[in-house]
């Protein structure tokens, strides 16, 4: 087959009739087929679907059954206003999903992760369909189910990519001749059972059917003309960066820099196949590309701030000292229940981890730990890490924060703090 190229588009891309239609101008412009394009769940419909997770955690069917209509609503005016006469497949499909998830939503006998897998997918499974079904009256167009391409391990919420079993159904699912639009985030285990691939992992989707296809390249549509060296809604004068070795754009997905998913790169590395990342408001702007080159261009500070995070403390019950078999148990622990550690530091007698504060993980997990250690708790707090630092940025960008952890290498340094 001919080299396809993958294109992935993210939440913020369609958040509305008018953003759906802009993904139909830009599909237009290009010709080359196959083309494979991932996309996100509509807006933020992840947020609304994780309100239903939280709600049947609570056992509050009645909230999460009224939050599911809520989503029903804010999918129907999008149809409504991007059709004429709204196809019935579609309709019958999206009811039937609306269907499921009120069923899934019973039960309660589903361990946390798997039910949020279970609940969240449907925000793909809706987005592309209703998009697919809009560019097919222009573009020849098919919707493909990505629980049947990108197979997975059974960890839910944090599924790690079967490559064997993947890089054989995803080139034998996708039509050469048509645009094939596929579910970012999302799988299956060896069960059939849905599972999601970390949150935002719809770039990393990217990558994986990029990698599977030996694409030309992949592009990641944004509402930022390329990558910028910090968000330009936290940090002032921010430069957009032209060029981007693979290495520094891991080192920055791993610091948390919101444009790029932690494991998108390496895929992208292994085949030496291009990163683009470009702006779907202004589709003739150059953007950034991520490739082999060997340094970033402008050389300049970046700079990343991760809001809400906890900054949690743990010490031996007898002041002992923390040692390789305590920090083993907290990590298999972390492991188990999908906690992310941002930074990490440990002295004689404590470990001190800075964790993304997951409002129904965080007080489970410390629960746990409270059996074996001390255990303090700060939520509540931020984590700055600006990269290629200067002493002029850190002053600068530090001033008036009360800095609570600290920690620096040569390249990167990171504060966890809280605002005075």
């Amino acid at each position: 087959m001919s080299t396809p190229v993958v294109f992935k588009f993210g939440g913020a891309s369609v958040k509305d009739a008018e953003s759906v239609q802009n993904i139909a101008k830009i599909i237009s412009n290009y010709p080359a087929r196959p083309m494979v394009v991932v996309v996100s769940a509509m807006g933020k419909m992840t947020n609304a679907f994780e309100r239903v997770v939280e709600a049947w955690n609570n056992k509050n069917t009645i909230l999460a059954e009224k939050e599911i209509e809520a989503i029903r609503e804010f999918h129907q005016k999008i149809i409504d206003d991007l059709f004429q006469t709204t196809p019935r497949e579609l309709l019958e499909q999206i009811d039937f999903w609306m269907q499921s998830l009120k069923h899934g939503v019973s039960k309660t006998e589903v361990s946390y992760s798997k039910q949020y897998d279970f609940i969240v997918h449907f925000g793909e499974f809706i987005s592309t369909r209703i998009i697919s079904t809009f560019v097919n009256q222009f573009t020849p167009s098919v919707w493909l189910d990505t629980t049947r391409l990108v197979k997975t391990d059974h960890q839910f919420r944090r599924a790690t990519v079967d490559w064997q079993a993947t890089g054989t159904a995803i080139p034998s699912g996708i039509h050469l001749d048509k645009v094939n639009f596929v579910q970012g985030f999302i799988g299956s285990d060896p069960d059939g059972n849905p599972t999601t691939l970390g949150r935002e992992g719809s770039d990393y989707s990217g990558a994986v059917f990029a990698y599977c296809l030996k694409a030309a390249n992949l592009t990641i549509w944004k509402d930022v003309p390329g990558m910028l060296n910090g968000d330009p809604k936290v940090f002032k004068n921010t430069q957009k960066i032209h060029t981007l070795p693979y290495s520094e754009a891991i080192e920055l997905a791993f610091y948390g820099a919101s444009i790029i998913h932690p494991k998108t790169i390496q895929p992208m590395q292994r085949r030496s196949i291009p990163l683009y990342i470009k702006s779907f408001m202004d589709p003739n702007l150059d953007g950034t590309v991520i490739s082999g080159v060997d340094v970033l261009k402008p050389e300049i500070a970046n700079f990343i701030l991760k809001r809400d995070q906890a900054l949690l403390e743990i010490s031996t019950t007898d002041l002992a000292f923390i040692v390789e078999h305590h920090l083993s148990a907290v990590y298999q622990l972390f492991a188990s229940n999908g906690i992310e550690v941002n930074l990490m530091r440990n002295t004689a007698t404590k470990a001190i981890f800075c964790i993304n504060n997951d409002r129904i993980i965080v007080p489970k997990v410390t629960s746990e730990l409270e059996k074996t250690f001390q255990v303090e708790l700060q939520k509540k707090v931020e984590l700055l890490t600006i990269r290629h630092y200067s002493a002029e940025d850190e002053l600068r960008e530090t001033q008036g924060l009360h800095i609570l952890q600290e920690q620096r290498t040569q390249d990167t340094v990171q504060f966890v703090f809280k605002r005075s």
